[in-house]
């Protein structure tokens, strides 16, 4: 059993390291280990100590790469952890596993080890970067290994265990497998990662031990500690910094992470488990209808291949249906719409590919927030406009991709015009986001707040053209799903040259800068698509 387990678990992940979702996501995680313990002149840190940062020993550098890592990959990575169980029900791969004698229990905990083999490929790439790090710096080339790794394995290990854990179990839940449990999680990794600093509720990140151990050492150094105060996460600070010697994590230091950690570990494994409640081994999985969106009988596409016409009603024989190809050769099979039809034809379609499925929930609290955004603002944003454009991420993630694929894509790759079919999925996606900065960009004009209106209209802009270009090349969901929310946060906490719709004022990107942005995000969407139209 273990040997079955390891080996799907293998599999699964060879395959999913080939994604484009993974080699973004580990990109990220080297530049972070850069940004962590910087080589250069970089103002940027990931672990702040009020005025304060410490000698490259083996263990400060694993520690604030550690830290860095946990803080991102507990939410990039769940990002491309997570959708493994519907894809392979999506696939076809389920149908071939219910055929074997793999049980729920195997595959979940399979789906659980290749998550953490996910993972750990990536703590290995940071934690040579971090070794790289202290050497390349020079601040001291005595390199303790056990201090320099022990972070990765006291602190980030066990949190992202935990991590790969929640991913098998958002996809066993049916309310939860979609875009809907990117934000549930964002909200989950708001309250308990970053709330691990805070002091209240589980220390996930072991920062108790550590401040308490580096406040050891500033004190013992002459210097008071009464002010000194700790952070994790990314910003830039230009102010010239006092130095401390920490040699890192040892083994006093490391006895309350170690029992975190294992009380993590056995969590994760409990979370991932315990997704077969809902999990059923596709055992329906051959019996269930193809989701054509079609009434028994009536022409449609069929997985795989172009269907054929049932019996005729008039005592015609079958006639067989069109396929690409035969769009392809004779344009008079298209519709007058994709014909001669106009950008506002497709751009009405593709608004309604966009807000399909859309629950009524959904709508209402969008009419909430539109009530909330007409009130006017006090200042030179509005409070509200933050957190309104957070909400349509459900339908921002849709777009640059078919959800249907198959020979949805092969009829599209069909029809003439691809420049006129992408533009009218960017404009799609713009619409949505003009509707949510209409109210507060006027509230803004009538209180004579030109640059905050206009940063907001630009915000509008940026958003669809990133979500259509991360659409476009990962060909999912998934990536603007994770790239977004790190954006949102980085602007309401006013991180510098995030803020792209302007909430910080003064200090936030001029809006001529945010919309030559999301111009150059729109240019490489139509690059993108252009290529793959003259390969297909």
């Amino acid at each position: 059993m273990v040997t079955r387990i390891g080996a799907l678990a293998l599999a699964d992940f060879r395959e999913r390291r080939r994604r484009p979702g993974y080699l973004v996501v580990l990109l990220g995680t080297l530049a972070l280990g850069l940004l962590a313990a910087p080589v250069g002149d970089s103002r940027w840190e990931v672990f702040q100590v009020t005025d304060l940062h410490g000698r490259y020993t083996s263990g400060y550098v694993g520690t604030v790469t550690a830290l860095g890592g946990a803080v991102w990959l507990s939410l990039a990575g769940f990002g491309i952890a997570r959708g493994a169980i519907p894809r392979d029900e999506q696939g076809g791969v389920g149908r071939l596993l219910a055929a074997t004698p793999i049980g729920r229990f195997a595959y979940l905990a399979g789906k659980f080890g290749s998550n953490l083999l996910l993972f750990g490929s990536m703590l290995a790439a940071l934690a040579g970067t971090a070794l790289g790090v202290q050497l390349l710096k020079g601040d001291s080339g005595h390199v303790d290994v056990v201090r320099l790794l022990l972070p990765y394995v006291l602190i980030t290990l066990p949190l992202l265990a935990a991590v790969a854990g929640c991913a098998v179990l958002f996809d066993t839940l049916p309310g939860l497998r979609g875009g809907l449990g990117s934000m549930v999680w964002f909200a989950v990794w708001l309250v308990f990662v970053l709330g691990a600093q805070t002091g209240g509720g589980p220390d996930l990140l072991g920062m108790r031990r550590i401040t308490a151990s580096i406040r050891e050492v500033i004190a013992a150094s002459g210097r008071p500690v009464d002010g000194v105060e700790f952070g994790v996460g990314l910003t830039a600070d230009n102010r010239v910094l006092g130095t401390f010697d920490w040699p890192g994590l040892g083994a006093v230091e490391a006895g309350g992470p170690a029992r975190t950690g294992l009380l993590l570990i056995a969590a994760a494994v409990g979370l991932a488990l315990l997704g077969a409640l809902w999990f059923r081994r596709f055992d329906g999985a051959e019996s269930r209808p193809a989701p054509t969106g079609l009434r028994p009988g009536a022409t449609g596409v069929r997985p795989g291949g172009w269907g054929r016409r049932g019996p005729r009603q008039d005592g015609g024989g079958a006639a067989p249906e069109a396929g690409p190809a035969d769009f392809a050769r004779d344009p008079a099979r298209l519709t007058p719409a994709r014909r001669g039809g106009t950008v506002l034809a497709a751009l009405a379609g593709e608004l309604r590919i966009l807000v399909r499925g859309q629950r009524s929930w959904w709508a209402g609290a969008a009419a909430i927030a539109a009530l909330a955004l007409g009130v006017a603002p006090d200042g030179p944003s509005h409070a509200v406009l933050p957190f309104a454009v957070l909400w349509p991420v459900l339908l921002w993630s849709r777009m640059g991709h078919r959800a249907d694929g198959g020979s949805v894509e092969e009829l599209l790759g069909a029809c003439p015009s691809p420049l006129r079919r992408t533009l009218a999925g960017l404009l799609a996606g713009i619409v949505p986001a003009l509707a949510v900065v209409a109210g507060p960009v006027v509230r803004l004009l009538g209180a004579g707040e030109t640059r905050a209106a206009a940063g907001a209209l630009a915000g509008a802009l940026l958003v669809p053209a990133l979500a259509m270009l991360c659409g476009t090349v990962a060909r999912g969901p998934r990536l603007f799903q994770t790239v977004y929310p790190l954006l949102w946060y980085g602007m309401v906490n006013h991180v510098r040259g995030l803020d792209f719709l302007g909430v910080s004022g003064a200090g936030a990107p001029a809006p001529a800068a945010v919309a030559g942005l999301a111009a150059a995000l729109a240019l490489g969407v139509l690059a993108v698509g252009a290529i793959r139209h003259a390969t297909r």
